[in-house]
């Protein structure tokens, strides 16, 4: 093989690499995925289920309106976050709650 194509061939697979980080956020994802719990509260979804993607970093750092919450969680739900209706909402509350302005 060339060194061409050794250059190439590694100088792909590092996009390869780069692009997979960046499809993921860049982010740890955790070890296990907790099953869906329809009676869980908001600070368990948070925990449960955002925590999959990122840390908890992103939404101590907010302060956001009810509104604004909830179009937070429904751009995450249509990025893969896997809430029912109801616990979107009791999230939503939760976080307008706890981390509101």
């Amino acid at each position: 093989m060339s060194k061409a194509n050794v250059f190439f061939s590694i100088l792909f697979a590092s996009l390869v690499v780069l692009a997979l980080a960046v499809a993921c956020g860049g982010q740890e994802q955790p070890s296990e995925v907790s099953p869906p719990s329809s009676t869980a509260s908001g600070a368990e979804l948070l925990q449960e289920r955002c925590t999959r993607c990122h840390t908890l970093d992103r939404v101590r750092a907010s302060s956001k309106t009810e509104a604004e919450w909830e179009a937070t969680v429904g751009r995450m739900r249509g990025k893969g976050a896997e809430l029912t209706d109801a616990e979107a909402q009791t999230l939503i509350e939760y976080l307008a709650e706890a981390y509101g302005p």
